[in-house]
C-alpha cells in the first residue's frame, strides 16, 4: 500500500553528498564488502559474482551496463530491467550476499537511481533492497502512489510489536512503515536522479526492550532516527539482497522501466553477532526426583540456563533436579540464552511416587484361650502396588501362605497340638517386594 504520513517534505535537490568519505559509517566498522559491479552478469540461478556476491538471474533482467555519471565507481552499474508486462509482486533479478555470520548491527550504503518516467505500482510500493533474518526483513523502498511524489521510507517487517513508533503506519504486531522523521519529514525522490542511500541499524536487546534503532540517510541527509524499535532478537539478520520487487500482487508494467545500482559497501561491528544456542538436555529420574543436564546444548561459555518443571515451579543451571510432588508426566522445557539469542527445549518427564510396604497388624496378644485350634485374622493396608502375597508363621516351625487381590483382612485357622505360648507373624509382600509384617502371641492354657 502507499504509506502516506503528514509530513513536510525536504527538497527534491539537496547538496551531493561526497563519495569519497561515507561520514554516518560508524567508527570501528569492519568492511563487509566494497563492490562497484565490475562483473558481467550472466542468465542463470545462483550466479557467482565477485566478493562474495551472487546472482539469481533466470530471465536475464539483471545486467552490466555503463554511466558515467555514476556517483561513486562509473562507468560500470547494474541494471534491472522491468519489461512490458511484467507483474507486480516479483523482482526482475536477485543479487544477494550472505553476511557470514548473523548480524546485529550493521551499516550499509548504496547509489541508487529509477528510470524517468516510472510506472509506480497501484499499491505504492517500489522496494529497493533488503536485509533479511529468519521471519523478519528491513527494508528500504521508494514509496507512493503512481506518479508520485514519491519519498524514501524504510519498512520494517518484523514479527515484533512496534505500534508505538511516531511517524509510523502498518500492523502492530508485524511491518511498519517508517518515515522521515528529521530534517522536516519525508524525503522525496525523483525518477532519473541518482541517490547515495545509508542505511544503520543496531538490534534491540530483546524483543520487547525498545531500545534498538534504524537511521538512513539519503546524500548525506538524515531523514530517519528511531531509537526504540523492537527487533526479534532472537533471529539477527543473515543476508543482503538487491531484489527490487515491484508493488504488490497484480497488475503489470505498461512500460519498459528501470533500476540502477552503484557502488555497494557493506559494513558491521568486528565480530557481528554469534550464533544462536541450540537447548538440549537429557534426564533420568527415580521416585518422584529428576536430575537434568544440558551439557548437550550448543551455546557460549556465559550462557544461562533456565527450566520449567511443567508444575508450575522453575529452576536454573546447567545441570540441576527437581523433586515433584505427585506422580505423573510432566513437561519440562529447558531456555538457553547468550548473546546470539535464546533457544528452548521441551521434554516430557514421568515420575512415580516411591514404594510404600504394606501396613500390618497382627492383632492383639491373646491368652486364657480353650481348646488348641486357633484363627488368626490380620488386617493389613497398602495405598500402592497390588495384587499381595501372605504368609503366616504359626509360631510352632509351620506356616501357611497365601494371595490378596484387595487389602483388608487374611483369615486362616490352625490347630496346634500342645498348650503353651506362640508367637504368630503375619508378612504381607506388594507386587514390587515391600514387605510390611507384624507378631502376637497367642496363649493356650488348661
Amino acid at each position: 500500500m502507499a504509506a502516506s504520513c503528514d509530513r513536510a517534505e525536504a527538497p527534491v535537490e539537496p547538496p551531493r553528498f561526497s563519495s569519497s568519505a561515507w561520514a554516518n559509517e560508524p567508527a570501528g566498522f569492519t568492511l563487509l564488502s566494497d563492490y562497484g559491479f565490475d562483473d558481467a552478469m550472466s542468465v542463470g540461478d545462483g550466479v557467482p559474482l565477485s566478493d562474495g556476491w551472487y546472482l539469481y538471474n533466470p530471465d536475464g533482467f539483471a545486467t552490466q551496463t555503463a554511466d558515467p555519471g555514476a556517483p561513486v565507481s562509473p562507468p560500470n552499474v547494474g541494471q534491472w530491467r522491468y519489461p512490458v508486462g511484467f507483474g507486480g509482486g516479483a523482482a526482475p533479478a536477485t543479487m544477494y550476499r550472505d553476511l557470514g555470520v548473523p548480524r546485529g548491527e550493521m551499516y550499509f550504503r548504496y547509489s541508487w537511481k529509477a528510470s524517468n518516467p516510472w510506472e509506480g505500482h497501484p499499491t505504492g510500493v517500489n522496494e529497493i533492497s533488503f536485509v533479511i533474518a529468519q521471519g523478519n526483513i528491513l527494508v528500504v523502498e521508494m514509496n507512493g502512489t503512481p506518479g508520485g511524489p514519491y519519498h524514501l521510507i524504510v519498512n520494517a517487517e518484523f514479527t515484533t510489536s512496534n505500534g508505538h513508533l511516531d511517524n509510523s503506519t502498518g500492523d502492530d504486531p508485524g511491518a511498519r512503515y517508517l518515515f522521515g522523521n528529521v530534517n522536516g519529514g519525508n524525503y522525496v525522490v525523483t525518477p532519473g536522479q541518482w541517490y547515495e542511500i545509508e542505511v544503520y541499524f543496531n538490534m534491540s536487546t530483546t524483543s520487547t526492550s525498545r531500545d534498538g534503532t534504524i537511521r538512513w540517510w539519503v546524500n548525506g541527509t538524515p531523514v530517519g532516527d528511531y531509537t526504540t524499535v523492537n527487533f526479534d532478537a532472537a533471529h539477527p539478520f543473515e543476508e543482503f539482497d538487491f531484489s527490487p520487487t515491484w508493488g504488490g500482487i497484480g497488475s503489470s508494467k505498461t512500460e519498459e522501466d528501470f533500476f540502477w545500482y552503484d557502488d555497494v559497501r557493506l559494513s558491521v561491528r568486528s565480530g557481528g553477532v554469534p550464533p544462536a544456542p541450540v537447548a538440549n538436555f537429557t534426564s533420568s529420574c527415580a521416585g518422584l526426583t529428576c536430575s537434568v543436564d544440558a551439557s548437550s546444548s550448543t551455546a557460549q561459555a556465559s550462557a544461562t540456563y533456565s527450566w520449567s518443571w511443567g508444575d508450575a515451579t522453575s529452576g536454573t543451571g546447567k545441570t540441576t533436579s527437581h523433586t515433584y510432588g505427585a506422580g505423573g508426566t510432566y513437561s519440562v522445557t529447558l531456555s538457553v540464552t547468550d548473546a546470539g539469542g535464546t533457544s528452548t527445549k521441551t521434554q516430557s518427564v514421568t515420575v512415580t511416587p516411591p514404594n510404600t510396604a504394606p501396613t500390618v497388624s497382627a492383632g492383639p496378644d491373646q491368652t486364657d484361650l480353650t481348646g488348641l485350634l486357633y484363627t488368626e485374622s490380620a488386617t493389613f493396608s497398602d495405598p500402592d502396588n497390588g495384587p499381595w502375597t501372605y504368609s503366616i508363621e504359626w509360631g510352632d516351625g509351620s506356616s501357611l501362605t497365601g494371595a490378596a487381590s484387595s487389602q483388608g483382612t487374611i483369615s486362616a485357622a490352625h490347630r496346634y497340638l500342645l498348650f503353651g505360648s506362640y508367637t504368630i507373624r503375619v508378612i504381607v509382600t506388594d507386587s514390587l517386594g515391600a514387605q510390611g509384617s507384624d507378631t502376637k502371641v497367642v496363649t493356650f492354657i488348661l
